[in-house]
C-alpha cells in the first residue's frame, strides 16, 4: 500500500495526516506531552522550544562572512570576507552555523550529542535548512562527515547523519550516508577553542 493518500490535483498526503493517526498522536501528546527541547518544560509541539529557552539562543543570522558564515555587526556588502577568512582562506568554499554556542545553546548541543537526545534531530534539521539555504538550494546531495567506527561504537549514532538526514528530507534533497568515509581516528574536539 502507498505510504501517502492522493486526490487528483493535489499534492500526496502524508498517512500520518489521515484521522485515525491524528487522533492517535493526540492521544500520545494527552499521555506524554511534548516537551521543550533544551529545558523539558511542556510545550505545545515537538520538537519546539518554551518562550525562556527560545529567548536565550542566538540564531546566526545574514549579513554574515561568504565563507565561513560569522557574523558581521554591520551589513558589509554581499560577497565581504571576516578578517580571519582574509588572512588564510580555509579549506572549504562555505559553511553556515545556525546557533552561537554559548550558554543557550549548549546545553541542547551536548544533549544532542552526549545524551542520546536524537529527537531533537528533525527540528535541527529545519533550522540548519533556514541558515545554509542558499547552499543547500546548489547542493546535488546531502552527505554527512561520519564517526571514526570505535567512536561511533561508543556513542551507537552519529549526530552528522541525524543531522544530514533531518536537513535532506526538510530540504527534499537526497541524502548519501556512505559517501564518506573516516579513516584516521582524531582528538575530541570537546574542550578544544576556536585556536584548535
Amino acid at each position: 500500500m502507498d505510504r501517502a493518500t492522493t486526490t487528483p490535483g493535489r499534492a500526496p498526503r502524508p498517512r500520518w495526516a489521515d484521522p485515525p493517526f491524528r487522533v492517535a498522536r493526540m492521544v500520545l501528546d494527552a499521555l506524554l506531552p511534548p516537551r521543550c527541547l533544551r529545558c523539558g518544560t511542556p510545550v505545545d509541539a515537538l520538537g519546539s522550544l518554551c518562550p525562556d529557552c527560545w529567548g536565550q539562543l542566538t540564531f546566526l543570522v545574514a549579513p554574515l562572512c561568504a565563507c565561513c558564515g560569522t557574523p558581521f555587526e554591520v551589513n558589509v556588502g554581499a560577497g565581504a570576507l571576516c578578517g580571519g577568512c582574509s588572512r588564510r582562506r580555509p579549506a572549504f568554499d562555505r559553511a553556515r552555523a545556525v546557533l552561537r554556542y554559548d550558554d543557550g545553546s549548549r546545553p541542547l548541543v551536548l544533549s544532542f550529542k552526549h545524551a542520546d537526545r536524537t529527537d531533537a534531530a528533525p527540528a535541527y534539521g529545519r533550522w540548519l535548512l533556514r541558515a545554509a539555504r542558499p547552499l543547500v538550494a546548489e547542493a546535488d546531495l546531502i552527505a554527512p562527515v561520519p564517526l571514526h567506527p570505535w567512536r561511533l561504537w561508543r556513542r551507537r549514532y552519529t549526530q552528522a547523519g541525524l543531522l544530514a538526514r533531518a536537513l535532506a528530507k526538510a530540504a527534499g534533497r537526497p541524502l548519501a550516508p556512505a559517501l564518506l568515509a573516516r579513516r584516521r581516528r582524531t582528538p575530541s574536539q570537546g574542550g578544544l577553542t576556536a585556536a584548535g
